[in-house]
């Protein structure tokens, strides 16, 4: 059964967002982010959920994992971060082959060297949290982009997990996105949806969604997502995943970076890192272990389809591996920070894709327990 959203307060917090959304952004800095001259960061509580609009969106600290050298990559990351007024850490990138054999996972051998040093650098990224005693970080891949509205969008993502863990009562949870979750999935390239019926929080009309045509992924769990409306191109459906790829962004609490350490290091993990992701929140949403995992689709954080890190070739001149790659931009997204970068420090308006192509009316947000009818 689906019950609509009345609570006020939920509204109240929104509104305030809205009005950032398609505002012309003004230049802030990064890493970390000083002060504007704003008392939010100081103001509010780190368990409210307006906290997401503070320079660590809520989470403890964001973590960027950057290859060392890759001084590109971490430049673009100073002048989207910066724009967005958001903070950061760096966690070093691991070069696979400088792995000692006694540390290998049970996946490594030879040629496989890219995938053992982006595991070891996802794992040193959750031992960060637990070596600084957070109580969740924000991990985020170094060639990833994000809409401009990127702290809107995740206020209503925390409405969803909030609603989703039960987190929805009078009483502040620990966390703006509530209490009870292991991880948070806001940056993948695919998600595996469960069998319906299943609980879900619908964003229905959201002007930042893509259209189909707009959308790439490795496959698509809309169908599944959203069986049962009518009109669903422009909805995201925030819910708990059975499965998915590709580690572009995701949060970790304290506790779920401590499980994740034993599961995909402690106990001689055997596989890519984001395949054991996907095995966390699969095995936990069957109950098989303790692990919770709450995602969107479509995503909200998404790589630029520029250089990786995988297959880089340093020996070519950067021009010309330009040419075959094309200038890095991400998909999926309307209002690109990485595209708008330049109009954002220069006070211009922004640019958005696939405006007016469809006719969208006022945005709503239901919640469906999923307990069919």
């Amino acid at each position: 059964m689906l019950k609509p959203l009345l609570f006020l307060a939920a509204f109240a917090v929104l509104s305030l967002c809205f009005q950032y959304q398609r505002e012309r952004l003004f230049p802030s800095s990064s890493h970390p982010a000083p002060s504007t001259g704003s008392t939010l960061d100081h103001a509010l509580s780190p368990n409210s959920i307006q906290a997401i609009h503070n320079s660590t969106l809520g989470f403890g600290d964001i973590y960027f994992i950057n290859m060392p050298g890759r001084t590109d990559k971490l430049d673009a990351l100073r002048l989207i971060t910066s724009v967005s007024n958001i903070s950061y850490t760096v966690v070093p990138g691991v070069d696979g082959k400088q792995i000692p054999h006694v540390a290998w996972p049970g996946f490594y051998k030879e040629g496989r060297e890219t995938n053992t040093g982006s595991w070891r650098a996802h794992m040193n990224a959750a031992a960060s949290i637990l070596d600084n005693n957070l109580s969740s970080a924000l991990i985020v891949e170094d060639d990833v982009d994000w809409d401009v509205s990127l702290k809107t969008q995740l206020t209503q993502f925390a409405l969803g997990s909030r609603h989703l863990l039960n987190a929805t009562t009078s009483s502040e949870p620990l966390s703006p996105y509530g209490d009870g979750w292991d991880m948070l999935w806001p940056g993948h390239c695919a998600q595996d949806a469960p069998s319906p019926p299943f609980a879900r929080f619908f964003i229905a009309n959201d002007t930042t969604t893509p259209p189909p045509a707009g959308r790439w992924s490795l496959w698509n769990p809309e169908e599944t997502l959203t069986y049962d409306l009518p009109h669903n191109h422009t909805t995201r459906v925030v819910y708990q995943p059975a499965g998915g790829v590709c580690s572009y962004a995701y949060a970790l609490s304290y506790t779920g970076a401590q499980k994740m350490l034993y599961h995909l290091s402690y106990s001689h993990f055997d596989g890519p890192f984001d395949v054991g992701q996907a095995d966390l929140c699969n095995r936990g949403r069957k109950g098989e272990i303790d692990f919770s995992c709450v995602a969107v689709y479509p995503g909200l954080i998404h790589t630029a389809f520029g250089e990786s890190d995988i297959g880089f070739d340093p020996t070519k001149p950067r021009k010309e591996r330009e040419k075959k790659k094309g200038t890095p931009s991400a998909p999926n997204l309307v209002f690109s920070v990485r595209a708008n970068v330049r109009n954002m420090i220069e006070g211009k308006e922004l640019v958005g894709r696939w405006q007016g192509e469809e006719e969208i009316g006022e945005l709503e947000m239901w919640f469906d327990e999923g307990k069919g009818a």
